[in-house]
């Protein structure tokens, strides 16, 4: 079910909507503190580090605000060059340009004292509000020179982001797609943020976001900004982005250096802050206070606190800011140099070549259905795309978003060319596409039991991590006895900390089948008590298109409870410690999509190694049975028969589809069941069966039935001839 929480991410009031059948979910506004934390425990000598530098920003502070209080400071506008990395897989963390063009536009308005609501500021502090002269611009240049509009998005397992894994940060680390911590302010924008204290699904608390003050990032790959994806959706829940900005520029918490509020009276070392115990998803009607006790007015509204009600920064904290950004020491000093402007293209006149993505809903479907592409090539100024579909319809195309239908089954390629006045540039997706016929020889009922000698040849298996182990047969383990199943051997593989692994079935035939039960065999143990493994028992109804979580399947604790407990040793099962998990059919009715009556259904066994604890043992399926009603008015439904004319005074032409080499035949029967005739050399176009009954007349006047058999289903039509 959706519920709506209330909630501020330490500058904002904003409203969210988060689909959760368990507890109540409350935000943890900001982790940066823990995070620092974090990363203190892990190398002492980083606090050293950060002590030093945070040493030298402070005498350079006073000495900032010793020149802004006798009149000195220039009137200089800091512009900040920024990049979104949106790291997604599809789904809904895949936020909009849009979202992304208005969170950039309520970030200026909050540091150049714009927004609509500043009248509204408590008159005891409206004017310490000053204008901080600091703004943030999607960058036009990439690293490398090329086009782009600031907005990465990355197909990445990372969208749901580990707090203590700065490894993770690929794209303003070391690697080759490095957008570098001092030429850019990176922003990843995440699905969900764990930390030590708050898991990814939340079971509680769910962080918004966090970064570290200067000096305190584990490295210059973790000099950046993590962020939840749903907290981008308005201009207001933009300012939650603003208030890690304010720590990205050295600001603390107005309640102090810690991510409680309402604990302890705090100090953030800014002058003009009173101090304050601090506020959560609260703002008391009057701002008369005292309200925690610390102050006698308490600056309840100010961006760095957790109120509902964040509207200002004060004069010391944009000093504050405006010294920081111009350290050495902060490492920011660089970013609004006029030399990096130019290099990435915000005051240069944009001449860059063009680079070519693109992105689909799908990478498979069934035949006969169709995949939209969107273009999503940088190009600068202008630009356009042209477009090559391998096995599609069209075959081309020069729309920024093509509908693409595959009528053949197969794998297929994708080519995307930019181009701009300055240069052309291609991406080629080699078997980008899989395209699986609509209808299976595999008609539910059905079972596996993996006993052949190697796996059906239309299974698929998928390793996210390519040349580690992957979901393989068994010839010495099965489930009942048997010799065989299939299995992850994750315990030859050493470290598979986040390793994906997915199993998928062929796609079954279920269009004329309700009722639809699923049950498995598994065995399974942990290597560790701490293990937190993930297990997915998925579905599809589009030949693998698009998944969704069969309702009712059990965890990898749950299995490894069930099974083999924990085991620091290879985990081989004995017989009984192999144990059967059935999905009812009332739950497996209701699992969105609902499978029955579907004429295309895969299952997929979906495995992921803790991230955090680095190993996992043995994990095996077999017996895997799809059971359910078989019936003969949804055969005729999805076969499209038809009868016409009918009754008629001489022949009648019956039709139907075979979408797979089914075995078909027609026989004719009159009242008493003789059977007068049978065909079973049928003349399919396309197929399509067009037959012609009593062609030759040869069926006198009276009642016959037509019976069309398809494998091992009958369906009966009554002919009157006249």
């Amino acid at each position: 079910m959706k519920q709506t929480f209330l909630s501020i991410l330490a500058l904002s009031l904003f409203t969210i909507s988060i689909a959760q059948n368990t507890a109540k979910l409350f935000p943890i506004p900001c982790n940066t503190y823990e995070a620092m934390e974090e990363a203190f425990i892990n190398d002492p000598n980083l606090r050293t580090k950060y002590n030093l530098i945070q040493s030298e920003m402070e005498l350079e502070y006073k000495n900032a605000i010793s020149t802004s209080q006798t009149g000195k400071t220039a009137a200089t506008v800091y512009t900040v060059p920024v990049v979104f990395h949106i790291l997604h897989q599809g789904g809904v963390e895949n936020v909009s340009d849009a979202d992304i063009n208005t969170a950039m536009l309520q970030i200026n308005k909050d540091y150049r004292k714009l927004g609509s609501d500043i009248g509204t500021i408590n008159p005891s502090f409206s004017s310490l509000y000053v204008d901080a002269e600091i703004t943030f611009q999607l960058a036009k240049k990439d690293p490398n020179g090329n086009c782009t509009n600031g907005i990465i998005r990355h197909y990445d397992a990372n969208t749901n982001w580990s707090q203590t894994n700065v490894s993770a940060y690929a794209y303003s680390g070391n690697g080759t797609n490095r957008w570098a911590s001092n030429k850019y302010l990176n922003i990843y924008i995440v699905k969900c943020i764990s930390s030590a204290t708050s898991p990814c699904p939340p079971t509680g608390g769910f962080i918004v976001g966090y970064t570290y003050l200067p000096g305190s990032s584990p490295g210059v790959s973790a000099d950046a900004i993590v962020y939840r994806y749903d907290f981008l959706a308005s201009g207001t829940e933009a300012r939650s982005l603003s208030h890690e900005i304010g720590h990205w520029l050295n600001l603390t918490h107005v309640f102090g250096s810690t991510n409680n509020p309402g604990v302890t009276c705090g100090d953030d070392g800014v002058s003009d802050t009173p101090i304050t115990k601090g506020y959560f998803s609260t703002c008391p009607g009057s701002n008369a206070g005292p309200f925690t006790g610390c102050s006698t007015t308490e600056n309840m509204e100010n961006f760095m606190d957790y109120s509902s009600c964040p509207k200002m920064f004060t004069q010391l904290q944009v000093v504050k800011m405006r010294s920081a950004i111009t350290s050495a020491s902060a490492g920011r000093s660089n970013l609004w140099s006029a030399t990096n402007l130019a290099f990435t293209g915000i005051t240069s006149t944009t001449t860059c070549t063009p680079v070519a993505n693109l992105m689909s809903n799908k990478t498979a479907n069934c035949s006969g259905n169709s995949i939209t592409y969107t273009d999503l090539s940088q190009y600068g100024a202008s630009g356009s795309p042209s477009w090559t579909f391998e096995g599609g319809s069209p075959s081309t195309s020069t729309s920024s978003v093509q509908v693409v239908t595959y009528n053949t089954p197969g794998t297929y390629s994708v080519s995307l060319t930019a181009s701009n006045p300055y240069g052309t540039n291609t991406i080629n997706k080699n078997a980008y596409v899989s395209i699986l016929n609509a209808w299976s020889p595999y008609t539910a009922p059905i079972t596996e039991n993996f006993e052949a000698t190697s796996l059906p040849w239309d299974v698929t298996i998928k390793n996210n991590n390519s040349g580690s182990i992957a979901w393989a047969q068994n010839n010495s383990n099965g489930a009942l006895g048997s010799p065989k199943s299939i299995f992850l051997n994750n315990a030859s593989q050493g470290n598979t900390a986040g390793h994906l692994d997915i199993f998928e079935t062929p796609v079954y035939n279920c269009y004329n089948t309700t009722g639809l039960s699923f049950s498995f065999y598994y065995a399974y143990a942990k290597k560790t008590t701490a293990q937190a493994d993930t297990f997915k028992l998925q579905v599809s109804t589009d030949c693998g298109g698009s998944w969704q979580n069969v309702i009712g399947y059990p965890s990898a604790s749950t299995m490894a409870n069930n099974s083999g407990g924990v085991s620091a040793t290879p985990f081989n099962p004995t017989t009984s410690q192999w144990k059967q998990h059935s999905i009812s059919a009332s739950l497996l009715a209701a699992t969105n999509p609902n499978p029955n009556l579907k004429q295309s259904v895969k299952f997929r066994f979906y495995f992921k190694s803790d991230a955090a604890v680095g190993s996992s043992n043995n994990i095996y399926i077999d017996q895997i049975n799809l059971s359910g009603i078989v019936g003969l008015n949804e055969l005729e439904s999805n076969i499209n028969l038809s009868m016409y004319p009918n009754p008629t005074d001489k022949s009648s032409e019956i039709k139907f589809n075979l979408y797979h080499n089914e075995n078909a035949e027609i026989s004719i029967t009159d009242l008493y069941g003789r059977i007068l005739e049978v065909i079973d050399n049928l003349e399919i176009t396309n197929q399509e069966v067009k037959q012609t009954i009593n062609k030759n007349g040869h069926l006198s006047q009276g009642i016959y039935f037509v019976n069309i058999k398809i494998n091992d289903a009958t369906l009966t039509k009554k002919l009157i001839i006249q």
